[in-house]
Parts: C-alpha cells; sequence; structure tokens
C-alpha cells in the first residue's frame, strides 16, 4: 500500500516506554498536569534551507518544556529513499530527547544531531506516533510537527497531503492536539497558509524565522497548558 511503509526495529524501543506523568509546580503547591508531549521534526531533504532554523526553534520549545519541568520526547523522521520499494518502505523514527531525560539541565544539544536526509512519509509516521499517544494514560495529549508542509515519498506525491491530512483528522478523533509548526524563509507567503491549512486545517502556526517562533512558543504553550487544567 502506498500509504504504509515499515519502521526499522532498532526505532521500535521508543514506542514501547511508558510515557511519565507531568507535574507543574506554582509555589508550595504542585498541581498534576495529566498531559503528554511528542515534537516530530521533518528530516527530509526539501528540509536543507530550513533545517538549521527549524533546529533553533525545537531548541527554544525544548527549553521552555524543561524550564516548566515538564517531560517531552523529541524526535526526527525520514524515510530511506535508497532503499524504498513498492513493497518495502523503510521508514526512520530518530529519538534524539527521551521523556526520561527530558528534564536533565545537560539535555538539549542532541537536537542538533538532526539534519535533512531523504524522503518524507508524513501520515504513516503521524498515525504511529498518534496511536502510541492514544494509548496512554494521559487525558491531555499533545503532538507538534515541525515541517515544511511537503509530503513527498515513493508512490505519495500526489496523494501525500491528503494521507496527511487524513492522519490528522484520526489523531484528532482519538482526542488529541496535532499542530503543525512551520518555518518560513522571510515573509510567510499565501502558498504556505494555504498547505498547512489543506493538512491540518486551523490548527498550524507559521513563523517567519527563529526569532518570531520565540515570540510566539510562549502564548503558544500557554494556551495548550491551560486546557489541561480544569
Amino acid at each position: 500500500d502506498k500509504y504504509y511503509g515499515r519502521l526499522r526495529k532498532k526505532f521500535l524501543r521508543i514506542y514501547t516506554e511508558k510515557q511519565p506523568r507531568m507535574f507543574y509546580k506554582k509555589g508550595q503547591e504542585s498541581q498534576e498536569l495529566d498531559v503528554a508531549f511528542q515534537l516530530l521534526v521533518d528530516c527530509s531533504g526539501s528540509m536543507y534551507n530550513k533545517m538549521e532554523e527549524t533546529k533553533k526553534s525545537v531548541v527554544l520549545f525544548h527549553e521552555a518544556l524543561k524550564s516548566l519541568k515538564i517531560p517531552h520526547a523529541i524526535s526526527g523522521f525520514w524515510e530511506d529513499a535508497s532503499s524504498a520499494k513498492p513493497e518495502d518502505k523503510p521508514n526512520v523514527i530518530h529519538e534524539v530527547v527521551t521523556y526520561k531525560n527530558s528534564t536533565l539541565p545537560n539535555v538539549g544539544p542532541e537536537i542538533m544531531q538532526l539534519r535533512e536526509e531523504e524522503d518524507n512519509r508524513d501520515g504513516y509516521i503521524i498515525r504511529i506516533v498518534s496511536e502510541k499517544l492514544a494509548k496512554g494514560p494521559e487525558k491531555h495529549k499533545f503532538l507538534l510537527v515541525f515541517t515544511d508542509g511537503e509530503p513527498s515519498a515513493l508512490d505519495y506525491q500526489q496523494d501525500g497531503i491528503l494521507d496527511t491530512h487524513e492522519a490528522v483528522k484520526l489523531a484528532r478523533k482519538s482526542g488529541m492536539e496535532v499542530i503543525g509548526i512551520f518555518i518560513e524563509e522571510g515573509e510567510a507567503k499565501e502558498a504556505t497558509y494555504q498547505l498547512m491549512k489543506n493538512i491540518y486545517n486551523h490548527h498550524f502556526l507559521v513563523a517567519n524565522h527563529a526569532e518570531d517562533l520565540r515570540l510566539k512558543i510562549k502564548p503558544l504553550l500557554k494556551k495548550l497548558l491551560l486546557k489541561t487544567i480544569e
């Protein structure tokens, strides 16, 4: 099936870890936030001119979550185009920050290991991650996808946007929030907004550069966390 790939076995372990509960402390009191965060980074070749800014932005989000002592996981994903065949499409999910170590003081530089690779079968990866998140005990789940919004892989070019949209829609039906985050080069173009809308509906953010996203991270994170407080 052109919409499906194969996840390399050595990366399967990242989805067998139990996701921990998260806490938010205020003064002497502590209120449990029943929430899970997952950040995905598109590592496709088309990200070559956006990857550095994207990584800086992911670091900013990581630091914001870490400062609030909120555990989270960060992974890059791509498809191995050189090995892909119609009957076998190997996909990679490279976890650089785990839930277990995400709030430790020295964790973060690992994010810079991510680089542009080959293809991206976004819908397939979003299904894998969202299915795992949906099985977790947390009431509130957030999946953030840092991307250039252009799914492209073997037998996937014409249907990638629709398939990714369907994967996002399915994930949302399970109760989680899925948000697309796009780092534009210079002024955001109308085509960018339309592309992100086609995939994520109105749940996306477009930033002109890393500094622009820095200004947008705080209100975005605040908005998401407020949803977890009853």
